[in-house]
């Protein structure tokens, strides 16, 4: 288990920093009204590799993780709560986000909606990730991730 939280982790890094990149090219592009470049595109492409590389990463910790459990019960502890459905939830939502955005931005017709496309997905994606992140000052982080 230990590996996969690192890996986890690491991986979180990545793909907060593709996502930026690519909501910062998206605004850029739709501010300058330039055109959908291969690079673009490739930020698109490397995020949304990593993004389902996270899934599934994630996704194998969901079902060793201690924190995770699914009784009657698990529902009134916040941390189960939030570790049984809402990190879960939020973070396939923001997953969908980012497919839904990386294909509608290369199926738009003009570079325009190509960027614009582009940035909602991926900010409200950001939006979602951000709620869903166990942060230190929440009541439901734990330290073993």
């Amino acid at each position: 288990m230990g590996i996969l939280i690192q890996l986890h982790s690491f991986l979180r890094w990545i793909v907060l920093i593709l996502l930026l990149t690519a909501i910062i090219k998206s605004l850029s592009g739709m501010i300058s009204k330039r055109a959908y470049t291969g690079s673009d595109n490739k930020i698109s492409l490397f995020l949304l590799i990593s993004t389902h590389t996270q899934l599934l990463v994630g996704l194998a910790l969901y079902f060793i993780s201690p924190w995770v459990q699914f009784s009657s019960e698990a529902m009134k502890a916040k941390e189960i709560r939030f570790y049984t459905m809402e990190h879960l939830v939020m973070m396939l939502i923001a997953v969908a986000l980012i497919t839904i955005g990386h294909v509608s931005s290369r199926k738009a017709t003009t570079d325009a909606a190509k960027f614009k496309k582009a940035f909602w997905f991926f900010f409200i994606a950001l939006v979602v990730i951000f709620a869903a992140i166990p942060w230190p000052f929440m009541p439901v982080a734990r330290p073993w991730f």
